[in-house]
């Protein structure tokens, strides 16, 4: 396959914790909330910026908490919608969807279906970032590479980026499908469904101790990139 045939799409479902005027009276007493992991990905709106290279052809970043809405669950998901907007009304849940849920997939599934149209194989990055401490647990990992074990191109894909991870972070302990698995619900999964043979979706999980880190992260970014330049190479 040619590289001209291969190209990237990066997103970032979970990059801020902004929650519009219209709803704010909901969230008054869940600022503790908002701040923590709960209300978005920490770190992860800068890393997908550092990510937004030139060998990028598409990005788009949700900047709305989750718990509004969270974009990167299916509509059937209980964890759609949040304690605080659970209670709303049908229309009014209605309303949140059609502004920020589709306003965010509709034209991401969009531009990735162009892309498909014209023979295009779509490497799909959606970035993410997780506590360090949940529940109790200390998570030792420092980066969680996701991706669907069955799917033999993203295997691939996932083993070259950890090889540049590795050479360029040799301190941090890289991770497959860490702290999350690869396969379950998501943005990700959904575009998989559609597509087979021209879609390989690759998620990245980076600890939030680092969220602050700007060095380390453009060591990630660099290294996404000479993945990238690697995968395009292969036939």
């Amino acid at each position: 396959m040619k590289a001209l045939n291969k190209v990237v799409v990066l997103s970032c479902e979970h990059g801020g914790n902004e929650i519009p005027n219209k709803y704010k009276m909901l969230f008054e007493k869940a600022g503790n909330e908002l701040e923590s992991h709960r209300g978005y990905d920490i770190g992860a709106l800068k890393l997908y910026e550092l990510l937004d290279l030139r060998y990028v052809s598409y990005s788009q970043c949700a900047t709305v908490s989750r718990l509004l809405v969270d974009v990167n669950r299916s509509l059937y998901r209980r964890t759609l919608f949040s304690e605080f907007t659970k209670p709303l009304s049908k229309n009014e849940k209605q309303s949140i969807l059609d502004t920020y849920y589709y306003g965010f997939r509709l034209p991401f599934e969009r531009k990735i279906s162009r892309l498909w149209k014209q023979n295009k194989t779509v490497l799909h990055l959606s970035v993410h970032s997780f506590t360090p401490n949940l529940n109790g647990e200390k998570r030792q990992t420092d980066f969680g590479i996701l991706y669907n074990p069955e799917r033999t191109k993203e295997k691939r894909f996932a083993k070259i980026w950890k090889k540049q991870l590795n050479e360029k972070l040799p301190h941090c302990r890289v991770r497959f499908n860490y702290p999350f698995r690869g396969k379950p619900d998501g943005h990700v999964r959904y575009f998989r469904d559609k597509e087979e043979k021209k879609y390989l979706g690759i998620e990245f999980e980076m600890n939030q101790k680092y969220a602050d880190d700007l060095a380390l992260m453009q060591q990630i970014a660099t290294s996404f990139e000479q993945a990238v330049e690697k995968w395009r190479c292969e036939q």
